[in-house]
């Protein structure tokens, strides 16, 4: 099975409240089920900067409010 999370915040990234620690901890247990768990996350400026490597999924260049990457 596999499983894509879409989600505003994950921790140890980005973390607001307990949303952070579920979209960090649920993936990982499902993989140890032998689930292929991936995460989506916006690009925020101070995510792209605790990142060493990164794979851009989607570029919305017209977005309202500015352009938007999603990794």
């Amino acid at each position: 099975m596999r499983v894509l999370f879409v989600t505003s915040e994950l921790f140890p990234l980005v973390k607001t409240g307990g949303l952070a620690d579920v979209s960090h901890a649920l993936p990982r247990a499902l993989g140890a089920l032998g689930v292929e768990a991936k995460v989506l996350l916006p690009a925020y400026p101070g995510v792209l900067e605790r990142l060493d490597s990164i794979a851009i999924v989607v570029a919305i260049d017209d977005l309202f409010g500015g352009p938007a990457r999603l990794l």
